[in-house]
């Protein structure tokens, strides 16, 4: 899961290094956002992934035409080291530019570096680890039954799927719609980012924009037509674009996360339904069999109950959590 910001909105110099290595202001003002990357963005090899879509939208007064040069004087100096690294966790895997600081770059004041965005990764980190031991908690009871063999190998039941003239209907009026009001469609789609928005593009196509603003129309029928179908099996996803940034009530937790598939300790299972009590939200989950139950602390053998903000938090973790 990224935790790339919005907007990086507070540049710090440090003249004493820009005067050291004669920087210009426009190689300045980019050394500055570099030492903060590697705060927020995906590592993979020691290296911080970081597109050139994302500094142009942080820093827009850089332009492209000023930025290239800029960023190759940083390397030429040896302040920065780059690469092309393959983002395996990232949907499509896309290969992408990635920066580290060299030993020299590490000479940037370190005091220079943003306090707040500091602070701001350790309680990211204690709240990924608090949330990883919520995790670690969570266990599934399952009911000690006597099937006799012949039942359990009995075949599951396959989903019913929508059938093909319903769903080409559905997609139809769908494309019509979004496509004359330019509105999304929905995020949080399964095996992409949360963030990814789909929406109808000006020549009528699903496409795709990203958390950095990325925009990529999708031509593999298969994969548009697993949208749609998907989509038709959710209608409540239908024109949704969450707001991962505020609490979500029990209805919303309920339009998002109702039949997402989990995983918790090898066994796989989907979300049923979220069940208030006094105390806070309790999440059943339906198994392949079809048996349902409350998601259990492992060490009370009682039912989890949770906020419903921090309830959010423990679903995406486990969603998008890689281990």
């Amino acid at each position: 899961m990224s935790s790339i910001p919005k907007h990086t909105k507070i540049l710090i110099k440090d003249l004493d290094f820009q005067a050291k290595y004669n920087l210009s202001h426009t190689q300045t003002d980019l050394m500055a956002y570099m030492v903060n990357v590697p705060y927020w963005a995906d590592s993979v090899d020691g290296y911080f992934v970081i597109t050139t879509s994302k500094i142009l939208s942080d820093l827009p007064h850089l332009g492209l035409k000023n930025f290239e040069p800029a960023f190759k004087a940083l390397k030429d100096l040896g302040l920065i080291e780059s690469k092309i690294v393959k983002v395996t966790h990232w949907t499509g895997k896309p290969k992408l530019r990635a920066i580290k600081l060299t030993k020299k770059g590490k000479e940037y004041e370190s005091n220079m570096i943003l306090p707040s965005q500091d602070e701001k990764v350790k309680r990211l980190e204690k709240e990924k680890q608090e949330l990883q031991e919520t995790i670690d908690r969570l266990m599934i009871e399952k009911e000690e039954s006597n099937k006799n063999s012949e039942k359990e190998t009995e075949p599951k039941p396959i989903s019913k799927l929508p059938k093909k003239d319903e769903i080409a209907e559905f997609i139809q009026k769908n494309i019509k719609y979004f496509g004359a009001t330019s509105r999304p469609i929905c995020n949080f789609v399964p095996n992409y980012q949360k963030e990814t928005t789909f929406y109808i593009n000006s020549y009528g196509k699903l496409s795709t924009v990203t958390q950095d603003n990325e925009a990529k129309q999708i031509f593999n029928p298969k994969t548009v037509y697993e949208f749609w179908q998907w989509l038709y099996l959710n209608p409540q996803r239908v024109g949704d674009e969450i707001d991962f940034s505020t609490t979500p009530t029990p209805k919303e937790l309920k339009q998002r996360f109702i039949n997402r598939t989990i995983k918790l300790k090898e066994l796989v299972c989907t979300i049923s339904d979220f069940v208030e009590s006094e105390d806070g939200i309790k999440v059943e989950i339906k198994e392949e069999d079809g048996a349902k139950r409350f998601l259990l602390n492992a060490e009370t053998k009682e039912a989890m109950v949770f906020e419903p903000e921090y309830c959010q938090k423990v679903i995406l973790e486990v969603l998008y959590n890689k281990r």
